[in-house]
């Protein structure tokens, strides 16, 4: 009985032994796999534009809203003046 005990235990402790060696292996795995699983979790949330890109593009989408607002000023005091250019050298023929 004795015996038969001894040799229970001995294949239980080799069994778990087993066991226990082959979970690093499927850990390690595991954990590459979570790894670069964060890394491009990482990587997406890197693609926004940051703060000083945010503000760089507010700067130019700005700069070129005033250059359009002065090229139609420029176009609008040009028709202007020619209005009345025109008003004054009508007013000149009549008199």
């Amino acid at each position: 009985m004795k015996a038969i005990t001894i040799v229970l235990t001995t294949a239980l402790v080799a069994a778990s032994g087993f066991v226990m060696a082959a979970e690093p292996s499927y850990d390690a795995g595991r954990e590459q796999r979570m790894n670069e699983a964060l890394d491009q979790y990482r990587e997406s949330q890197n693609t926004s534009p940051g703060p000083a890109a945010r503000a760089e593009e507010s700067i130019k989408r700005g700069a070129k809203k005033v250059g359009h607002a002065v090229g139609t000023g420029v176009r609008k005091t040009g028709e202007a003046l020619h209005n009345v250019g025109e008003k004054m050298q009508g007013k000149t023929a009549d008199k």
